[in-house]
């Protein structure tokens, strides 16, 4: 579901300064206290972690926690709160001799709240980045644990906290890097049901997205123009990112749906998962976005990227721009939607394929992660799990065998009795023999789906096609725990 930079390039051919800031509604109420020990040694009990129950009155989040935590006691260090102490001057002390900081600037930063939806590949440099700042409180949203496929890119976590809460483990390492900022994490998904009570639980000054599909990008987008909150956006995929700040100012910069009015038609454009994602360019594209929510809340906005959308190559090391403006004919937005409706995407992300590009654990699956995909019509293929698959090999069954994953995938892993490479897009009746049994795998069941129905709706005998449940990846668990994960 991340974005395809030329897709969107295609679509587009054919087709200020001061941020209001309410209180902080008082429904919270400290529940518990957590202890924690991270691989960097901080203890999170140390640092004055306290767990809290979002609670509007509302009912829409049930048993959802916001983990607050710093490292410094900021009642008691005998320093009022818009001042620097003696450390934090030391520790800006770059910043202070910048003429476009300074003194009043730094202070201005300590003072400030960001959001950052998604510790993920975009969220993890810019939470860094933010953290090394001084931004004063820090939010990441993100309901998911530290997964060993994210260490390629997500560099916030580490080996060491495989199995952890990605707030918690974001949180640890942004306590590291600076103790001076307070984190708050919500350890749950950022959906149509609780993005308004998020957003409203604080005076957030910027929101930064680290989603990777398009239902959250324009969830995000849709909410922070109720709230009347900038945001910064980017998007990644293989070799290519796009980044730029929407809703500045409020209510009359260009919105994401200024850029993409109706999203692109599901399957169309690639998830991470099936066209991969360069490890290092999510760092790039979320430096760039820590960078333009620096530069909001420093109110050095001339050159911000409210108006264009910056294109990055990272195989041409290159830079462009495409210009986005506010159509002033769209309609204001006055409600939140069912987004993965309005995308016509599936509904629940598993661990199985994790995205590139930030949040993953956030009400959207990519295309191959469930074995079940309400998207995928149901024909009279068969559907076959690796245990009866093995079984009726086992007693003679000879099918021809079709791999439907991309041939960098097969070269990965692959079942070793496979008889053709086919990128399921690409399947067509004259790939397979004409007579008999046709096995079909991917790596979780959803693109042999859609080989499938593909295949019979070009002709084939659907009783001829077996789709292997859960695909490669279940084989592995089921059958073959030697092969490797990806």
């Amino acid at each position: 579901y991340a974005f395809s930079i030329s897709f969107v390039t295609m679509l587009l051919m054919n087709s200020c300064g001061v941020i209001a800031r309410g209180k902080s509604p008082p429904y919270h109420h400290p529940a518990f206290a957590i202890s924690h020990e991270t691989s960097n040694g901080i203890s999170l009990s140390a640092t004055r972690l306290r767990r809290v129950t979002l609670d509007t009155g509302r009912r829409r989040i049930k048993k959802s926690s916001i983990v607050c935590a710093s490292s410094i006691d900021h009642n008691n260090n005998n320093v009022e709160d818009d001042d620097l102490s003696h450390d934090e001057i030391s520790r800006y002390s770059r910043h202070l001799v910048l003429s476009t900081v300074g003194v009043s600037g730094q202070k201005s930063l300590k003072s400030s709240k960001v959001l950052v939806i998604g510790a993920g590949g975009l969220g993890s440099p810019a939470l860094l980045y933010l953290a090394a700042a001084g931004i004063g409180t820090i939010g990441i949203v993100d309901g998911d644990v530290v997964d060993t496929s994210n260490l390629q890119r997500q560099i916030v976590h580490g080996t060491s906290t495989v199995g952890v809460s990605k707030v918690q483990s974001a949180t640890s390492r942004l306590l590291d890097v600076n103790p001076f900022v307070k984190v708050k994490g919500y350890e749950m998904e950022f959906t149509s049901e609780s993005a308004l009570e998020i957003l409203d639980d604080e005076a957030w000054d910027v929101v930064l997205d680290g989603s990777d599909n398009f239902p959250t990008k324009y969830l995000i987008s849709d909410a922070c123009d109720l709230r009347g909150i900038p945001w910064v956006y980017s998007a990644i995929l293989g070799f290519e990112g796009q980044v730029s700040t929407f809703n500045y100012p409020p209510s009359v910069g260009p919105s994401y749906r200024d850029l993409l009015p109706t999203p692109p038609n599901p399957g169309d454009i690639p998830s991470c998962a099936e066209g991969g994602v360069l490890g290092i360019l999510p760092g790039t594209c979320g430096c760039l976005q820590a960078t333009e929510c620096i530069k909001v809340l420093l109110g050095h906005t001339d050159g911000l990227l409210s108006g264009r959308v910056l294109v990055y190559d990272a195989l041409l090391m290159s830079f462009r721009e495409i210009s986005v403006q506010r159509d002033s004919k769209r309609e204001k937005v006055k409600e939140l939607i069912d987004y993965v409706g309005f995308c016509a995407g599936p509904k629940i992300l598993s661990k199985e394929e994790k995205s590139c590009d930030g949040i993953e654990n956030n009400g959207v699956r990519t295309m191959d992660e469930v074995e079940e995909d309400q998207s995928t019509t149901a024909l009279d293929y068969h559907s076959i799990s690796p245990h009866d698959a093995l079984k009726k090999l086992s007693s003679g069954w000879s099918p021809y065998v079709l791999d439907v994953r991309l041939q960098t995938e097969n070269d990965i892993v692959s079942l070793p009795f496979t008889d053709r490479v086919i990128p399921h897009r690409d399947v067509k009746p004259k790939y397979i023999p004409p007579d008999c049994d046709v096995l079909i795998y991917c790596k979780a069941g959803v693109r042999g789906k859609k080989a499938c129905d593909k295949l019979i709706e070009l002709g084939v005998d659907s009783h001829r096609l077996w789709n292997l449940e859960g695909g490669i990846m279940k084989w592995k668990r089921d059958v073959d725990p030697s092969m490797p994960k990806y």
